[in-house]
Formats: C-alpha cells, structure tokens, sequence
C-alpha cells in the first residue's frame, strides 16, 4: 500500500512539472502582436457616408522582446475610405527616426531606434493613429505590406500580424415615410377644412 501511494505522488509530481514546464515553454514560444486598437485580432467599423474612422496601431506581447526598428506600408482603398491623418506617437522617444509618410493608397511607416539597451521599453505602446473619412460605399481592408519589425540587435522577430477593415454604408436613404396614422390626421384635417369652408359659403 505503501509502495502504492509513494507510486501515486511521484506520478502526481511528474504531472505537475510537465504542465508547469509546457506553460513555460507556451509563455517563452508566445509571439508580439501588432494589431489595431490593441485589439490582438482582426478589426471591423462600420460607418455612414462622411464619418471619421480612427485605428489606434499598437504592439503587445512584448514582454521577452524589445522592438528596435519597424518598417512597413500599410494600404487602404482609397475610392471607399479617404486618409484624413496618419500620426506617429510622438511619446516614443526610444526611437531616434520615426518618418509616417501620407500617400494616396497606402501609409509608409518607418522607425528605427539606436539605443543599445531597450530593456525599459513598455510591455505594450502605440506605434501610431490612422483616421479616414467615409467616403463611399464598399469595405475597405487595412493591411500590411513589406512588414519588418526588428529587435535592439536589429534581428528581424517573427510576430502576429492583425488587419482591420472599414466597410461604409448610405443610411440617408432611411429617411422616413409617413405612417397611416398621420396620413389620416392629415386627411381628417383636409375634411375638416372643407366642411367649414362650405359651411361659411354664403347662400
């Protein structure tokens, strides 16, 4: 019986560090987020016809890693969502070039950072915002293109990549129609005119 319980730990011990060892490793393994709004998905807004979309672009996950360069393109339709400003986060001074470049279909984003030692970097930060008015009807995707993101040692990281989209629509066509009711109120006020008209006629 002894032997038996004795058995019964150590199988409840080697359980135990193998779950704790496989959290580790799934916590070491896990990949940085660029993604809109610090979402870590996809991202979808619905607007009307001449609204203002604005996307926060944020990465996370940056607990074992530092992001010491970033370049990439990021395109839009044009036609359905027309780019009002795209800013980059002025707050971070760690990096020593930070160029956002406005251009008809798409945004040039740059920035690099010679700081050797980025360990005081935040966990999670802001890269930059986008706005864009509603121009059209139709869906917009907001994707990447020439992605490089890059460590202190400007290594290039492996990390998750999130889209967002836009789809626009026309509510002005909602415009609404006279119920029966009013129609009636209307109709009995017409009657109500014609009576007395016909009433002060005179004879």
């Amino acid at each position: 019986m002894l032997i038996i319980n004795n058995l019964a730990q150590t199988l409840t011990k080697i359980t135990l560090g193998a779950t704790l060892l496989l959290g580790l490793t799934q916590t070491a393994n896990a990949l940085p987020i660029l993604s809109f709004n610090n979402a870590q998905s996809s991202v979808s807004e619905t607007a009307n016809i001449g609204d203002t979309v604005t996307f926060e672009l944020w990465f996370s996950g940056l607990e074992t890693e530092d992001v010491g360069g970033v370049e990439f393109l990021l395109g839009f339709n044009n036609v359905v969502s027309t780019l009002n400003s795209a800013m980059g986060n002025a707050s971070l001074t760690e990096f020593d070039i930070f160029d956002v470049f406005e251009n008809v279909n798409y945004i040039d984003v740059y920035a690099t950072s010679f700081v050797a030692d980025l360990s005081a970097q935040a966990d999670e930060f802001m890269l930059a915002t986008f706005t864009f008015i509603a121009s059209n009807v139709g869906v917009s995707h907001l994707n990447f293109s020439n992605l490089i993101v890059s460590d202190a040692n400007a290594i290039a990281l492996d990390i998750n990549v999130f889209d967002a989209q836009i789809t626009v629509v026309d509510d002005s066509s909602n415009v609404p129609v006279p119920t029966p009711a009013s129609w009636g109120i209307f109709l009995l006020g017409m009657l109500a005119l014609a009576c007395r008209y016909k009433g002060d006629k005179p004879t």
